[in-house]
């Protein structure tokens, strides 16, 4: 071989280590260009499922407090409605007789019943 292919032979053998160095710096960027872009991806999405696990819960603590809020109303209603009735003082049923100021019974059996078990002995009621 003569020195001029020798020189080209070196120049080309130059030219593709050149080309194999730059191809290897382009596939490290690339790669940490990827890398980059898959943990901003990531972060993002991370972020993402974070914001709305957190106005799921909101959402669902919201509905909790409505739903106890309505509950506590109705409660409180009940009560009240309970408060206003009269309740047999033998059997707990809702009371339509009246005996003394604070004994009423849900008839004449359960009356006579307590009357003899122990309301007589109490009974504040002028006969």
């Amino acid at each position: 071989p003569c020195s001029q292919c020798k020189e080209r032979e070196a120049e080309r053998l130059a030219a593709a280590n050149e080309t194999k160095k730059a191809l290897r710096e382009l596939e490290e960027k690339l790669i940490a260009q990827f890398k980059e872009e898959k943990s901003t991806a990531i972060h993002s999405a991370l972020e993402q499922a974070q914001a709305n696990a957190r106005e799921a819960i909101k959402h669902e603590r919201k509905l909790a407090h409505e739903t106890l809020e309505a509950a506590e109303a109705r409660f409180a209603e009940v009560i009240v409605q309970t408060k206003r009735r009269q309740w047999c003082r033998n059997c707990l049923m809702e009371a339509i007789y009246h005996c003394c100021w604070n004994t009423s019974y849900c008839s004449t059996q359960c009356q006579q019943e307590h009357w003899q078990k122990e309301h007589k002995r109490q009974c504040r009621r002028k006969r």
